[in-house]
């Protein structure tokens, strides 16, 4: 099992991600990225979409936990975490200096969140 974060309030379960241009696979930055299951989309840091010259794929509706609907632009990358690799992954940006892994990526995993011991699991297999 892995420990969640205790630097942030309250304490979080984080993984290390990297982040490639879709196209040019030389362009990469790794990172930690926040286990969000209540994000239907995965987010970055604003910083990162210009950093790495990521495309704009398309506009989406997103509705925050403020309930106002907001329209934002999606932009295109590749994704790695624990060893698997997603391609043409569509992701937003967020004013963060860490990542979101929202459920269009938490749904390939297995996940097992201990609250009371702040640990956690993430594995592409069952986890017992």
């Amino acid at each position: 099992m892995k420990s969640y974060d205790r630097e942030v309030v309250p304490p979080a379960p984080f993984v290390d991600l990297i982040i490639r241009h879709p196209d040019d696979l030389s362009q990469m930055t790794g990172l930690k990225a926040k286990i969000d299951t209540a994000a239907d989309i995965s987010a970055i840091p604003a910083t990162l979409i210009t950093q790495l010259g990521l495309p704009l794929v398309s506009k989406l509706l997103v509705e925050g936990y403020d309930g106002i609907p907001t329209y934002v632009a999606t932009y295109g990358a590749r994704f790695e975490i624990e060893q698997s690799r997603f391609t043409s992954q569509e992701i937003i940006a967020i004013p963060e200096t860490y990542a979101l892994l929202g459920r269009d990526i938490l749904n390939y995993f297995y996940l097992k969140l201990n609250g009371p011991d702040l640990t956690f699991a993430i594995s592409r297999e069952p986890i017992s």
